[in-house]
């Protein structure tokens, strides 16, 4: 049994049915660094899944279920309340279905010293291939690309302070039909002018985007995740899996800006 201590950070984790994945999901959050509480926000979670989930958080103190009927959106009021009841300095955010290396909490914490939202590099690992998006919240231009022409920040990849979020004129609340729902409150950030926002350069959330794995059984699914937390379980790997993003994510990068400047 895990003994609380001061909670650097609140983590909140919404779901509906991906049933086991969160398992793999939620002690990546655990495995961090620094001190969290874990928020598992239900939003119509099916009722065979609903024991597991509270199995999950009797394990742990730090683990939370809060159960609740589906929303007509993605129960964002439902994480709106469960902020309320936050302990930690900061937020973040974790997909059921992704991963954390050990010390993306750890990050986001620097990253917001000097900010009120940050993320960390955002990237998708697809079956066949890795994307990032690549971006600087701290330059305007960059910022203005968010609000105007779509999210490029993953959700598990990102965190704000909470003394921010209470301080906002309106934090989560129901996404307007067609809009995707973190969009929508990442744009509510990023249109005040009052809010700092930093951009990190290092890949530490790992996700795994669900519309490419439609057609995939949950236990390949899980094969998947399994693999993955295999190979972030050893320091060893860790490094290396973070030279291999980072190398990939300079030459996106190149890539991306020999397009600006055709020969």
């Amino acid at each position: 049994m895990a003994i609380m201590t001061s909670i650097r950070a609140t983590v909140v984790v919404p779901t509906f049915d991906h049933g086991p994945l969160i398992e793999l999901a939620v002690n990546s959050a655990l495995r961090q660094s620094v001190p969290v509480e874990v928020f598992i926000i239900g939003d119509g979670v099916p009722e065979g899944h609903k024991p597991f989930l509270r199995k999950l958080a009797a394990q742990d103190p730090r683990v939370r279920f809060f159960d609740h009927p589906k929303s007509p959106g993605r129960g964002e009021r439902y994480r709106h309340e469960a902020l309320l009841q936050a302990r930690g300095e900061i937020i973040c955010y974790l997909c059921d279905r992704d991963l954390w290396l050990p010390d993306h909490v750890a990050q986001l914490l620097h990253l917001l010293q000097n900010a009120d939202f940050a993320h960390s590099l955002p990237l998708h690992l697809l079956p066949d291939q890795t994307l990032f998006f690549p971006l600087d919240l701290a330059h305007p231009a960059f910022r203005d690309q968010v609000i105007t022409h779509g999210n490029r920040i993953p959700l598990s990849c990102a965190g704000h302070t909470l003394n921010f979020y209470k301080r906002m004129p309106e934090g989560w609340s129901d996404t307007p039909h067609g809009e995707p729902t973190d969009w929508h409150m990442f744009r509510k950030f990023l249109r005040l002018a009052e809010c700092r926002c930093a951009s990190g350069t290092l890949p530490t959330a790992l996700t795994f985007p669900s519309p490419p794995r439609k057609a995939w059984a949950p236990e390949t699914r899980m094969l998947e995740l399994q693999a993955w937390q295999a190979r972030i379980a050893s320091p060893v790997e860790q490094q290396r899996l973070m030279l291999q993003l980072l190398q990939m994510a300079i030459r996106w990068r190149d890539h991306h800006i020999a397009g600006f400047f055709p020969a």
